[in-house]
């Protein structure tokens, strides 16, 4: 089924309507489309037009119609990618991509409530769908790249092991997580964005790891 069979199929959230939680949209909710992806991240569609999307312990819930364009941004450069780019692939691809920059800005908010015990990591960063293993492992070794990487959310962490510490091409990589690579370079992509606003600075990122 693609996205746009999908909208075809489910209703369209009244404006202003109470947005159900994740509990009872499992619970209540009348499934029309569910997708397993890997290591307990899923995306359902329900007949009432909202989609759950669950990963890493953790759920988002949303309005699937609203699923339109996308911005994705790489290595510093921002595409526009269309309603229609994602009408005929397949329903959930458009729907993990929500799913995932919803998970990314709930995090970011209770990050804000908490003092962070370290602020930076390496300009390297800055371009991260497009830094090779060898370069990671040269910046900081495994250990503490994984204790840095803490700030992405569990989607984010999977595809940044996948490609970096086990050198998997963005198919490899796409094949394992149930999405496409498009899909995956986009996850990247939010990942750098996340890393580079969170770890501004390499030298603070060094001190701050040693002294974990």
């Amino acid at each position: 089924m693609t996205l746009q069979e999908l909208k075809e199929i489910t209703e369209i959230p009244e404006h202003g309507r109470k947005m159900p939680t994740a509990r009872n949209l499992r619970n209540t909710g009348r499934l029309v489309a569910e997708k397993e992806l890997k290591n307990d991240t899923w995306i359902a569609a329900y007949q009432n037009g909202y989609a759950l999307y669950h990963a890493g312990g953790h759920s988002t819930v949303f309005p699937v119609h609203t699923c339109g364009d996308y911005l994705y941004a790489s290595s510093g450069i921002s595409s526009y990618l269309p309603e229609h780019f994602f009408a005929k692939e397949p329903w959930h691809i458009r729907l993990v991509l929500e799913g995932e920059d919803r998970m990314e800005r709930n995090q970011r908010a209770k990050e804000q409530e908490r003092t962070v015990s370290y602020s930076a990591i390496s300009e390297e960063w800055e371009a991260m769908e497009d830094v090779c293993a060898k370069t990671v492992e040269d910046l900081l070794e495994r250990e503490n790249m994984e204790e840095l990487l803490k700030c992405l959310t569990e989607r984010q962490r999977m595809a940044a092991r996948l490609c970096f510490f086990q050198q998997k091409t963005r198919r490899e990589a796409a094949k394992e997580l149930g999405i496409t690579s498009p899909a995956v370079s986009a996850i990247l992509s939010q990942a750098a964005r996340r890393l580079r606003k969170q770890y501004p600075d390499r030298k603070q990122a060094v001190k701050a790891v040693a002294a974990v």
